[in-house]
């Protein structure tokens, strides 16, 4: 149950746990690390085999107490009495091989310090350890397994079992200096950059919090110091006679650097060498002594790092975009086929735009943590063009701009000038004409027949694609229907848009009547409840069934009838209906039947129905009275102008959600084609479950080789990613991440954000990641990081929204304002900052966020 770190095999990670495992493979490298051995997880498995208390755990685990309490009664189970003498005999025994007699005892779980699941802190250590100590100690980490964090992070990472603990026991190193390595920076990205934090003594002082360390950001390629940040050192962390004490910094050194020179070069070096070993960037703790021999105490990957693996690297500096947030409003990862599809959009719409001779590829759009980040260094090598772009764009994502703005700030020179010039695609004006031409046609038609014909326009798009779909013979011609897919939905995406452009009127109307009558009319009540509106419907559809099952006295299922009707026109839905990759509603139905029941507690149908109406009814009315007001004071044509202006407005408003409904309904088209090919692979033995056909790429469809194991990797890599919560708006192939303009402090009180919709609300917070598991409550406010269509029936249920990504077009910002909510965009890390029950003032005004407790 003992394994010195020489002993230790690939194998062995489950015996030794993520730490023991990383230091014994540096160990056995040739890195300075002090020698020690592990006490394997089968010691800690044995105790809790031979006192029986598996059950105990699990039955505390599940039960209603506290984080906290749960934590307390499990630890309890573990006592230094009831360890085996065999095995404390043998700790003994091994310990006395140390040449020190004074050890470092850590935790080292099987589920830490692992590429996917590196959670610093979590578990205990325990420094300058002697012997009469030494047991106790080892309990102390067992129990560490059971600490409120722990618990809690396995409980997100759905980690239920296969876990254990191994406990690392080490020579000690008396350091004069220690601190923290990061072998990229992890503040900004950069991967050419060392990040080091040290101070004086042992490194728990840094790693507790209680000392300000001196920061350096060095460049690796030659070990110069770029930007060097000393801090007052008040205290230091050194061996006491038996563990560890702090004690004030003599008063010379206080201001004074801790590192030298030749300290900085050998910490370049030895992180290097780690760092290449393991093969991505590392967080090293190390330990310097008076002999200035630096050690390595411990490493583990740095996870917070947005990946960079498929970005080009050439020495040009490049700059991607999250096209899934920024334009998509998706913070979800694609599945790998689903990337495939739906990244082949970006060069189908720059090819029908630009009207190229020569068609673009998908080349330039990459892939980066299963997300689709086109490359935009082209449009960023003219200043001009990149701000336009971002402002273009900004409806989509309000906070762009200022992001864009920081960016051009900070490296618009280099993008300059570093060869690649962008040139004026003169094919998107012959574009233009030919828009202009449906554009024209649409404006032809009256207002009231504008829905009928773009139904119609996509019912018979889609009937067609159907029916290729039933012809298809062979693999290779359903791969080719998956990229015609995402052609076909374009096109037919911006010929349903030519039909609702006086959408964008509202702001003209805005001007007409404040020049009339300054701020006597609220529009507000106009971007409510539009009529026809897809997305509108389905709320009330919704609430319908919820009254219809709660009068019935009947539980709602997904084989009643009146739900397999819903489904019969909106199941090609789903959460993340982008992703071909992800079931539909018509296959796992389950989140329609929690809305439904979630609308019959206290009758809440009756009070969403009947604010709707009032909604509808406020537009009507606002109508009425501006026609009736100006038509006393401009005369008649005047009046039924701005009347009809308005009308067109709401209806083409209401029709604009309509063209991404019917993109979702050839999704699902190109969805029960690849589930077919998943059928016949699974009958050859090629994957296991149909479903798996989504987690190949098209490619590897062809190839047919070691398929379940590829489906195998790029699911656990899929599942890692939705664990992702925030995506940066734009990433460089340096690594430097760009997430917003703003830094938001974690103590302020007021957040300060962009204003999306009006009003002032004052509620309990929701931090809502998935909608199929939103514990959202009537009145509470949504906090997430963006939405998408599916996501609209809990804008019925909020009564404010806070989002990081989004703009006044976004689907959040349409919904927001269709229901009349205050909203406000753009606050980074939003759904880290707060929390589940705080009470917080909404002002879509302002854009501010204020913490009430």
């Amino acid at each position: 149950m003992i394994k010195w770190f020489n002993q230790i095999r690939n194998e062995d990670f489950n015996l030794v746990g993520g730490k023991g495992y990383n230091l014994s493979k540096m160990y056995n490298l040739g890195v300075k690390v002090p020698n020690g051995f592990v006490i394997t997880s089968e010691a800690y498995d044995a105790y809790v085999i031979n006192h029986q208390i598996q059950e105990k755990i699990i039955n505390i685990v599940n039960s209603e107490y506290s984080g906290n309490e749960k934590s307390r009664l499990i630890k309890d189970l573990f006592i230094k009495d009831l360890i085996s003498t065999e095995l404390e005999e043998q700790i003994l025994f091994e310990f006395k091989r140390m040449s020190s007699g004074r050890v470092a005892v850590r935790s080292s779980s099987t589920v830490e310090d692992l590429p996917e699941m590196s959670f610093a802190g979590q578990y205990s250590t325990y420094l300058n350890v002697g012997e009469k100590d030494l047991i106790e100690t080892i309990i102390l980490c067992w129990q560490s397994l059971w600490n409120e964090r722990g618990i809690e992070y396995r409980n997100r990472n759905n980690i239920k079992s296969n876990f254990s603990h191994a406990v690392v026991v080490q020579e000690m190193i008396n350091s004069k200096l220690a601190g923290v390595i990061f072998t990229a920076n992890p503040l900004t990205g950069v991967r050419n950059e060392l990040l080091v934090n040290a101070s004086y003594g042992l490194g728990e002082a840094i790693v507790s919090g209680k000392v300000n360390p001196d920061q350096y950001t060095i460049e690796k390629a030659s070990g110069k110091i770029i930007k060097k940040e000393l801090a007052v050192k008040e205290i230091l962390c050194r061996n006491a006679g038996n563990g560890i004490e702090y004690v004030p910094v003599n008063a010379e050194k206080k201001a004074t650097s801790s590192l030298k020179q030749i300290h900085i070069q050998t910490i370049v070096n030895e992180s290097t060498k780690v760092q290449d070993y393991f093969g991505a960037p590392q967080d090293i703790e190390f330990a310097i002594d008076d002999d200035d021999q630096l050690y390595i105490v411990q490493s583990r990957e740095i996870t917070s790092l947005f990946p960079i693996g498929n970005f080009i690297q050439d020495n040009k500096l490049r700059a991607y975009l999250s096209f899934n947030t920024v334009m998509l409003g998706m913070k979800e990862p694609f599945s790998p086929l689903g990337f495939e599809l739906f990244s082949q959009m970006i060069p189908t719409i720059i090819n029908v735009m630009t009207k190229r001779k020569k068609p673009l590829d998908n080349s330039f759009v990459k892939e980066a943590g299963g997300r689709i980040f086109p490359e935009i260094t082209y449009l960023l090598s003219k200043k001009f063009v990149a701000k336009q772009f971002a402002k273009a764009f900004s409806g989509n994502d309000l906070p762009l701009e200022g992001t864009m703005n920081l960016l051009i700030e900070q490296h618009g020179k280099q993008f300059t000038n570093q060869g690649i010039k962008f040139k004026i695609p003169w094919g998107i004006f012959k574009y233009g004409f030919s828009v202009m031409g449906d554009i024209l046609k649409a404006n032809r038609i009256p207002s009231e027949e504008l829905f009928d014909n773009v139904k119609a326009i996509g019912d018979t798009v889609i009937e067609n694609h159907k029916k290729q779909a039933e012809k298809l013979g062979t693999i290779e011609e359903r791969l080719q229907f998956l990229k015609l897919t995402m052609n076909k939905a374009f096109k037919l995406s911006q010929k349903q848009g030519c039909y609702c452009t006086a959408f964008i009127n509202i702001s003209k109307i805005n001007k007409i009547l404040a020049k009339m009558y300054g701020d006597r009319f609220n529009t507000d009540p106009l971007t409510q409840s539009f009529p026809g509106c897809i997305t509108v419907e389905l709320g009330i559809k919704l609430n319908h069934l919820a009254k219809y099952f709660d009068a019935e006295q009947i539980e709602p299922t997904k084989d009643h009838p009146k739900v397999r009707e819903l489904l019969s026109k909106f199941g090609h839905r789903s959460t993340i209906e982008l992703d071909i990759g992800v079931k539909r509603w018509s296959e796992e139905p389950d989140y329609i039947i929690n809305l439904i029941k979630s609308y019959m507690v206290g009758q809440m149908y009756d009070r969403n129905l009947a604010d709707i109406q009032k909604k509808a009814q406020k537009a009507d009315n606002l109508i009425e009275k501006i026609y009736q007001r100006v038509k006393a004071d401009k005369g008649e044509k005047r009046a039924r102008k701005i009347k009809k202006m308005i009308i067109d407005y709401r209806i083409a408003a209401g029709i604009r959600e309509y063209p991404k409904f019917d993109i979702v309904r050839m999704l699902a088209i190109a969805r029960k084609v690849m589930l077919d090919v998943g059928k016949s692979y699974q009958a050859e033995g090629l994957i296991d479950q149909a479903e798996d056909i989504f987690y190949l790429k098209i490619d590897d469809i062809r190839s047919k080789q070691g398929l379940k194991q590829i489906v195998s990797d790029n699911r656990a890599a899929y599942q890692r990613e939705l664990l992702r919560t925030t995506i940066p708006r734009i990433v460089l192939n340096t690594g430097e991440t760009y997430y917003s303009a703003q830094n938001i402090s974690s103590k302020s009180k007021i957040l300060q954000g962009l204003p999306l919709s009006a009003g002032i609300y004052e509620g309990k917070v929701r931090v809502v990641f998935d909608p199929n598991t939103s514990k959202l409550q009537e009145g509470e406010i949504l906090v997430t990081e963006s939405t998408n269509p599916a996501w609209t029936p809990l804008f019925i249920t909020a009564k404010g929204l806070i989002m990081e990504y989004g703009g006044p077009v976004s689907h959040g910002g349409i919904v927001a304002r269709e229901y009349g909510i205050p909203a406000v965009v753009g606050i980074p890390s939003a759904t880290d900052l707060l929390k589940d029950g705080q009470m917080v003032r909404v002002n879509g005004e302002t854009g501010t966020v204020e913490i009430l407790d």
